[in-house]
């Protein structure tokens, strides 16, 4: 179902789905160029009839698709499956126009099918939710509802399947084989896009991510924080509680991530115990307030009883004034190292003090989370126990 799937399949869906649609769309105008001298109307192809306007039509959609431009650019990127189901509604319309043409001949309506077959089938190569996939055969059984699928009696009379039970038959096929590959796309991108330790992003392709996010908010003007994240002594932990303890440790802190933020939001593992958060429409100070609810008790907890911390150094696009989405990845990464040289923390921007005080017996006092003064000019270097 579409409202299951995560960022990344989206993502990949939406390639897929837009690049096998322009696949389509070349494949129809080569159709469409070939169709006059199949069916014999080539003598008549200029003529300004019903017939010649809807395949006129038609071209001009598959003109659309295969342009890729930018006029409906934006609906596209919403409905990706959009150019696909206007190639396939176009000629839909075509083969129903040139049934109801009486000057249309027997060679060109079974052409129009036969067209219409092909668009069926080329659903096989797309990975389909269940619900387009329902959408899709729901198109041929209405036509075969409503009568607009005759049986060529040729092929009747041979003993054949009906031309109607054929068209349905593969349009069904081409729908079972979309959702195969939806199956081997989930499994893929599991495979590629997710680190299989911490359920977060794997880099490359949180690049990618982070490219999209950021283009999608230059384009609406939009704020696009993010937030890097260093756990904090975690080469201590592993050296005092073994590695198979540390990658569970830095499992339940990836997990903690992924928990205390939106849906929208992007967690990626970046290397070793690092981790690139992606707040999309969130400025620096709402980044930083997100970020604190987060991180503020500690990311998972440590077999002595304290919890482990992180340092979070935060930037945003528009009031750091950054132009390039590797640049903010940049400067929010040496915010957080500025955290660890500068301020006597726990690595995660917390005070030793506050962080002995709230391991147990150690006292009541609580913590907040010190990110760099450039964030927020109200949080400065004394802002350390609340």
């Amino acid at each position: 179902m579409p409202f299951f799937h995560n960022d990344a399949l989206r993502l990949r869906r939406s390639e897929i789905l837009r690049h096998t649609g322009r696949l389509a769309a070349g494949f129809v105008l080569l159709f469409m160029v070939c169709a006059p001298f199949w069916d014999g109307s080539y003598e008549t192809l200029l003529s300004a009839s019903l017939l010649n306007v809807s395949r006129l039509a038609v071209v001009l959609v598959a003109l659309w698709v295969v342009l890729d431009g930018r006029i409906g650019a934006r609906l596209r990127r919403k409905l990706p499956l959009l150019p696909f189901s206007l190639l396939m509604l176009s000629g839909g319309a075509l083969f129903a126009l040139s049934l109801a043409d009486p000057a249309a001949s027997d060679a060109s309506i079974m052409t129009h099918a036969l067209l219409l077959l092909a668009m069926g089938m080329l659903l096989a190569a797309m990975p389909l939710s269940l619900i387009e996939v329902c959408a899709f055969l729901a198109i041929p059984a209405a036509l075969d509802v409503s009568g607009l699928l005759p049986d060529g009696a040729g092929v009747v009379s041979a003993g054949v399947m009906p031309t109607r039970v054929l068209f349905f038959v593969m349009t069904l096929t081409a729908g079972l084989s979309a959702l195969l590959q939806l199956h081997r796309t989930i499994v893929n991108i599991r495979q590629i896009a997710q680190d299989p330790l911490t359920g977060a992003y794997s880099r490359g392709f949180g690049s990618e991510m982070l490219f999209l996010g950021f283009e999608a908010a230059r384009r609406n003007c939009r704020p696009f924080s993010v937030a890097f994240v260093d756990l904090d002594n975690f080469k201590q932990v592993n050296d005092e509680f073994g590695h198979d303890r540390g990658d569970r440790i830095l499992a339940k802190s990836g997990e903690s991530l992924i928990a205390g933020l939106r849906r929208g939001d992007v967690v990626v593992r970046w290397g070793g115990e690092e981790f690139l958060v992606l707040l999309p429409g969130l400025t620096t100070g709402q980044a930083r307030e997100v970020m604190r609810r987060v991180v503020d008790k500690g990311l998972a907890e440590l077999p002595d009883g304290s919890r482990q911390r992180c340092s979070v150094g935060i930037a945003e696009r528009i009031e750091d004034k950054i132009e390039e989405p590797h640049s903010l990845v940049d400067l929010a990464d040496q915010r957080m190292y500025e955290i660890k040289k500068d301020q006597e923390t726990d690595g995660m921007g917390f005070s030793q003090a506050a962080s002995r005080s709230s391991r147990p017996g150690g006292g009541a006092s609580s913590a907040t989370v010190i990110l760099h003064p450039a964030c927020e000019t109200s949080l400065s270097v004394s802002t350390i126990i609340t």
